[in-house]
């Protein structure tokens, strides 16, 4: 019975680790409830949960709000700047729904492929900001480099996200449950899983020390 509360004890160890994800995910709907805020907050999150996939003491709420705090005005910038581009193509894609010609039909799959690189770039650029220190500009060309660079991590990031979505659409039952999880543990489970990838996919531009908030020069 002691060995079972053992907290070396790997049961333990995954409920603390999913209390720290329950904790981290309510603190990062919190903090993106003026929806502005959202880039931030994003930075936070992904920032403790690399934390907690490199086993490291993540001080959840102290941490969050230092990376909230340090990654604000870069992160908010760049939300606000991603959902304009998305809104943008969103119009045209309702401008090209209504035309039906071959030359709309390539359009529109041109469009689709910008929306998944853009959704990529969606993916690993708060990591990035989070995580390393560099300029907005840098921030986006080093995601893009990343997306095409770990290419079969990005399609794994790409079809978790896809699946998701398909849950969100393909009955109230499944969007329900999405909506479900999403307030007890989902967002930062997710953040997670990516952290998973973005551990190995950061080792490769940190220095010897793999101190984070480094450089991040591709």
């Amino acid at each position: 019975m002691n060995q079972l509360f053992n907290i070396d004890n790997p049961v333990m160890q995954f409920i603390s680790k999913i209390f720290d994800l329950v904790i981290l995910n309510l603190i990062f709907i919190l903090f993106s409830i003026p929806v502005i805020t959202m880039g931030a907050s994003l930075c936070g999150m992904y920032y403790v949960s690399l934390k907690i996939v490199r086993g490291e003491d993540p001080y959840i709420w102290k941490n969050f709000f230092k990376a909230f705090r340090q990654n604000f005005k870069q992160g908010t910038l760049v939300w606000i700047l991603l959902l304009l581009i998305f809104a943008f193509l969103g119009m045209d894609f309702y401008i090209l729904n209504s035309q039906d010609t071959v030359l709309f039909a390539v359009i529109r799959v041109l469009l689709w492929v910008i929306c998944g690189i853009l959704f990529g770039v969606f993916l690993y650029i708060f990591p990035v900001i989070s995580h390393f220190v560099c300029s907005t500009r840098q921030a986006f060309k080093n995601s893009v480099y990343m997306i095409v660079g770990f290419l079969p991590y990005t399609i794994l990031m790409l079809a978790i996200s896809g699946v998701i979505l398909y849950l969100c659409t393909a009955s109230s039952r499944s969007f329900a449950l999405v909506i479900i999880l999403s307030g007890i543990c989902g967002h930062s489970v997710v953040a997670y899983t990516f952290c998973i990838f973005f551990d190995r996919i950061f080792r490769k531009y940190e220095p010897d020390d793999n101190t984070s908030d480094s450089g991040c020069d591709a």
